[in-house]
């Protein structure tokens, strides 16, 4: 995830110069005053190797071998217009505030309850069992 107006560079060492293709999945983050919005990162939100933009297509034409950048983004730029990207809210603002102030540390039995029943009976199983040593060995030495 990259924010939206975030720096970015992907250098790689290039075995063999000519065309290829570098295919970045991932999304890309703006936080507005409604909500967090992610749109899928696109091939024209970034330069190649040659420092111009990328078209609408992760190929491009690598001019030499060695280790170079092969993709970059400075500051936010390039950039498209918001129309272009594919953008959706992920979150509106008020439940992740609503959800920071709710979020409470799950308890000892909150993590029992979690448990499959099979966990929980073996759980129980073995301290009975244990308990029951226990006391046997404390009889036995009396």
């Amino acid at each position: 995830m990259l924010d939206e107006d975030e720096s970015f560079s992907l250098t790689a060492n290039v075995t063999s110069p000519g065309p290829q293709s570098v295919v970045l999945k991932g999304y890309l983050v703006s936080e507005r005053a409604d909500g967090t919005y992610v749109a899928p990162l696109l091939p024209q939100l970034f330069y190649g190797a040659d420092g111009n933009q990328l078209g609408p297509s992760w190929r491009q034409n690598l001019p030499a071998a060695g280790s170079q950048v092969i993709l970059s983004r400075s500051g936010g730029q390039p950039s498209l217009p918001r129309e272009e990207l594919y953008w959706r809210k992920v979150k509106p603002r008020e439940e992740v505030t609503e959800a920071v102030s709710t979020v409470a540390k799950p308890t000892l039995l909150d993590q029992f309850d979690a448990l499959p029943l099979l966990q929980k009976i073996l759980i129980v199983a073995g301290s009975v069992t244990a308990i029951a040593g226990v006391g046997y060995l404390i009889a036995k030495r009396k």
